[in-house]
């Protein structure tokens, strides 16, 4: 972390970041956020991801299916140039084609089965403010269970 990026500035890139681009889907202000040289990686540090580019078509994937998607933190965690965060991504689905059949059929009856939320954690470097690096685990098996899809 330079000089000029102390913990609460390490902390507004992630809280930015989740606002503007994950909730607002403001993706002309992802080089505010993400450096060119950006990776996610899992978590036997393979790369997933690299790029702006692959990180707009994810985040876009992603928001695609959610109404009104939000995205927001639970727990933000600092120290030098790495911030930890537990995420939440909550919304409406889009589409009711994504539902497992047995839910499909009681969507119309009640449409409060559409409604997820998506947890996981990241834990991100910083390198000249912008995030270069993430590591993301995500609760998919629950996101697949509220949709559903338990085998």
């Amino acid at each position: 972390m330079s000089a000029a990026t102390g913990v609460g500035a390490v902390e507004s890139i992630v809280t930015g970041m989740l606002r503007e681009i994950w909730t607002l889907g403001h993706f002309d202000m992802v080089p505010r956020f993400i450096h060119a040289d950006y990776t996610m990686l899992d978590e036997r540090a393979e790369v997933r991801l690299r790029g702006r580019e692959a990180f707009i078509e994810t985040v876009a994937a992603f928001r695609g299916m959610f109404e009104e998607p939000h995205m927001s933190t639970t727990h933000v965690i600092c120290g030098q140039d790495m911030v930890a965060y537990r995420w939440e991504l909550t919304g409406r689905l889009a589409d009711a084609g994504l539902l497992a059949p047995s839910l499909r059929a009681i969507e119309r009856h009640v449409p409060e089965v559409q409604l997820i939320s998506h947890r996981g954690l990241s834990v991100a470097r910083i390198e000249d403010g912008l995030i270069i690096e993430e590591w993301s685990e995500a609760d998919n098996v629950s996101m697949n269970h509220q949709m559903g899809w338990w085998g």
